[in-house]
């Protein structure tokens, strides 16, 4: 028994916006979820309260004794965290294929930068490697693709979560990169993206139906832009989320969730209202 919607949300945005606070509005709203940490427990302050509950399980991840200048490359956070997230994959398909909800309804990611940081770390370790290779040259070649390789086995996962009615909402710090032949639609010579190592970034968002920018405006409110911006990665297929390119995100944790939730819903109540279609 999956959940009957689920929401998979990407959230961008600057150290201190609110992604946290919105993952944790999720685990308020849905009462139960697995969350992933990095790096290590980092950002374990922006779920007081919540953790060492029965219905919530976090866990940090990091490559703490991975010290290239010491001679020290061995780097395994991003396979533990491997592990664990199929270890919360068996759980939950096993509850599904019971007939029974997900144990955890939501999988929360904070956040996927860190992530990727394990993955460069294990790829570095790979090829014994204390600094990437250029990436163009019969070096960088290997070395990117394993690294792709490396951050694909995670995200598959966490997207297998999903797939059985668990909602998904991922937690990234932005960074501004050069934009593609492909991605050069106006103009734009750089936009600002998730921050993943390699040509990951540009791939990630397409695993979303709404990918969000959380900011604060001049006057300190916090809010969710979903369009708008040409320089910001957002979207929703879905939509229009808004009347205008923002969501407001009011205070409390649980209330910024409900306000992105509900922008979704009606959104998803347009686009699937056949009245009048003939």
């Amino acid at each position: 028994m999956t959940n009957d919607k689920t929401y998979s949300i990407l959230l961008t945005g600057a150290s201190g916006v609110g992604k946290s606070t919105v993952i944790r509005g999720a685990l308020e709203t849905f009462g139960s979820g697995a969350i992933v940490l990095a790096p290590g427990s980092d950002e374990a302050d922006s779920y007081l309260g919540l953790i060492g509950r029965p219905s919530f399980v976090f866990k940090g991840f990091d490559d703490t004794l991975y010290q290239p200048s010491l001679g020290d490359k061995v780097a395994t956070g991003h396979t533990d965290m491997v592990r664990w997230l199929k270890a919360i994959y068996l759980e939950v398909r096993a509850d599904v294929d019971a007939g029974k909800p997900p144990r955890y309804a939501v999988l929360g990611i904070d956040t996927l930068s860190a992530v990727g940081r394990l993955a460069y770390n294990a790829t570095l370790s790979k090829f014994g490697l204390s600094e990437p290779p250029a990436a163009i040259g019969s070096s960088g070649a290997p070395f990117y693709s394993f690294l792709r390789n490396v951050l694909e086995s995670g995200v598959r996962l966490m997207r297998a979560i999903r797939g059985c009615g668990v909602h998904w909402v991922v937690a990234s710090h932005p960074t501004e990169a050069e934009v593609t032949a492909i991605q050069d639609t106006s103009g734009i010579k750089s936009k600002i993206m998730p921050d993943l190592p390699g040509g990951f970034k540009n791939v990630l968002p397409s695993f979303f139906p709404v990918v969000l920018d959380i900011a604060i405006d001049d006057k300190g409110k916090h809010f969710a832009r979903w369009s708008g911006d040409p320089r910001r990665v957002t979207k929703s297929r879905f939509g229009a989320l808004a009347l205008t390119p923002k969501i407001e995100l009011p205070s409390g944790a649980k209330n910024s969730w409900l306000a992105i939730q509900t922008a979704i819903d009606s959104a998803i109540e347009k686009l699937t209202n056949t009245e009048g279609i003939t």
